[in-house]
């Protein structure tokens, strides 16, 4: 069964290689991004930070608005495109030319990209198009969860989807695991219980992942 998988920023900054060859092997149903993950993936592929690092550093970016304009300013045309127009070289774009839906939740004012933003109502708009999407994929038939990375947003609009999608105490429709470097409350009790925590390295969970299915 193909996954539903979840992701945060640490995911896409340490395991990006990883992550792209699943992808590519076909194994991913739905990417779901939160607001980091969303922000590294198009800073790698239009304005990648110096070798060997994997972003800017926090203080470069609040000293220096040039690097994080240039990778807002493609996050924001991606929502104004309803998530079609993603740089080429990210994931986000592989999973578009793959036909794999790309979904995205995050918080008001917790991400950079937002500020480039003039009106939020877009960004509320889109989210709840991919939160309805989300619900009625629980609905339609059995699916496979992973969440990585991610110890808020992916956990809470997971276990509020589950619940609209009234599949919450059906534990035989679906499997969610967590993949994570360290224990973490909310994706132990709102996707874990439904499934298994791993406690390692994302990159070394792909490794793995990858090695099964040779």
């Amino acid at each position: 069964m193909k996954k539903i998988l979840a992701i945060g920023g640490a995911v896409v900054k340490t395991a990006r290689e990883e992550l792209v060859k699943v992808i590519q092997a076909d194994e991913i149903e739905i990417l779901i991004h939160n607001g980091g993950s969303l922000f590294h993936d198009f800073q790698l592929a239009v304005d990648p930070p110096p070798k060997g690092q994997h972003s800017y550093p926090i203080k470069r970016l609040m000293d220096s608005r040039k690097e994080l304009s240039i990778t807002n300013n493609r996050i924001r045309h991606w929502f104004y495109t309803f998530g079609e127009d993603a740089p080429n070289g990210s994931i986000t774009y592989l999973c578009n030319q793959m036909d794999i839906p790309v979904l995205m939740f995050t918080g008001l004012a917790c991400d950079w990209w937002q500020f480039s933003m003039d009106d939020w109502s877009r960004l509320a708009l889109q989210t709840k198009v991919f939160f309805q999407y989300l619900k009625e994929r629980f609905e339609k038939e059995p699916f496979y969860y992973i969440c990585m990375g991610s110890a808020v947003i992916h956990p809470e609009v997971f276990i509020k989807a589950l619940a609209l999608a009234g599949v919450h105490r059906e534990t035989n429709w679906f499997t969610a695991d967590v993949v994570d470097f360290k224990q973490m409350y909310r994706p132990e009790t709102r996707v874990a219980k439904y499934g298994t925590y791993h406690k390692m390295e994302h990159r070394r969970y792909l490794e793995l992942w990858l090695k099964g299915k040779e």
